[in-house]
Parts: C-alpha cells; structure tokens; sequence
C-alpha cells in the first residue's frame, strides 16, 4: 500500500499568499482527491488535517465566486489531483 503523503497548505499561509499575490500568481493548494478527503469516512487524513483542508477549499471556493481567484485541477497521476488557486486581476467581472 502507498504512504499517505497528501500535502496540505495551511490556511494560514493559504490566505497570506492571496494577500501577496499579484494577477496570475498561482499556488497549489492541494493535492489528492478533494472531496474524498474533506470527507470523514473515506479520508484517511487526521482530523485536524482534513479540517484544515475543509477551511483553505471553502475560502478558495469563496473567493473564486467573488471573481477573485480562479480555481484549476492538473492531474498528477491515478487518484491524485494537483488543486490550483491563481490570482485573478482586478479588472475581471464578477459572478452573480
């Protein structure tokens, strides 16, 4: 069986880096399978891990309604995917 090494950003620096961030910046934020693992039963992450993830995806999904991020997947391989934040420019219009 394969080691359980899913990175997770910590939302601190998740926000800091939407602070800092100018348009097209991007970071990955997760990697794994999202909503597998932000999910108690089928995740095998801690708690607190999952947790954190749960809180870093609802800002991402928040901010990307208000037109300020845009969130991308890239595939890494069989069961993994790369989640990615990058920053919108301030000129985008915004979702209703």
């Amino acid at each position: 069986m394969m080691p359980l090494t899913l990175p997770v950003l910590s939302e601190h620096s998740f926000l800091a880096w939407i602070d800092q961030a100018q348009p097209g910046d991007s970071i990955s934020y997760y990697e794994g399978l999202l909503g597998v693992d932000r999910a108690r039963d089928p995740s095998a992450l801690p708690g607190s891990t999952r947790s954190e993830l749960d809180r870093i995806a609802d800002h991402a999904m928040a901010l990307a309604k208000d037109g300020c991020l845009l969130l991308v997947q890239r595939r890494i391989a069989e069961g993994r995917i790369a989640y990615i934040a990058i920053k919108a420019s301030d000129d985008k219009p915004r979702r209703n």
